[in-house]
């Protein structure tokens, strides 16, 4: 059983992810914030496995919320739930260390698709939600030089990849490879990278102007 808790200024809307999510056998709802400033104390309480939040609240915003978080040792992954009318504030919640993003308007299916896969350690970056991450990543960061490392000529090709949004589908096309080499070369550059999930990632080749077209 998957503890989440849900973050959000809007009572109404905290009321509407806890239907999306009642007829989910795994997941339960062990908490509720109203605001960012209260998320510490609700996890030390809850000691939830996920933490639902929006990225826009009245006294501390997600992103701060998020960073505050995550400094802690063990700390529960963070999905951040954003409409991305703010690309300062949906950049700065991808540096504190959010593991992804779901639109408010997002279907239920994929809101509860996106907690569980953070919930398992993994990224969340829709196809449909990384055009709006990159532009506010393209926003904010200063392309840094990119550091020589250890990363194959193939593996640097895939991270640009990465970068600009793509899927592995979308990659595998691209480079004329199976998609299970995709995932394979992903790991890689997890590893070599010291890098969390593919939102990571995706930070990493725009601060390093890595990301490609």
């Amino acid at each position: 059983m998957i503890r989440l808790l849900l973050v959000d200024d809007q009572q109404l809307v905290r009321a509407g992810l806890a239907r999306i999510f009642d007829g989910e056998p795994d997941v339960e709802i062990v908490g509720e914030c109203s605001d960012g400033d209260e998320v510490e104390r609700a996890v030390a309480r809850c000691a939830p496995d996920v933490v639902l939040m929006d990225v826009r609240m009245k006294r501390l915003d997600g992103a701060a919320a998020t960073g505050r978080l995550r400094s802690r040792p063990g700390a529960p992954p963070v999905l951040i739930l954003t409409m991305f009318d703010d690309p300062e504030v949906v950049a700065a919640a991808l540096a504190a260390g959010a593991a992804g993003f779901v639109l408010k308007d997002a279907p239920g299916e994929e809101i509860i698709q996106a907690t569980l896969a953070v919930a398992a350690g993994k990224g969340w970056l829709d196809p449909a939600v990384t055009p709006h991450v990159l532009h506010a990543c393209r926003a904010v960061f200063r392309p840094r030089p990119a550091p020589s490392g250890d990363l194959s000529d193939r593996e640097r090709q895939v991270l640009a990849l990465v970068g600009a949004g793509a899927t592995n589908p979308e990659i595998a096309a691209r480079l004329n490879i199976a998609e299970g080499t995709v995932k394979t070369h992903i790991g890689s550059i997890f590893t070599k990278l010291g890098l969390r999930d593919r939102a990571a990632a995706v930070i990493y080749a725009l601060g390093h102007g890595l990301a490609g077209d």
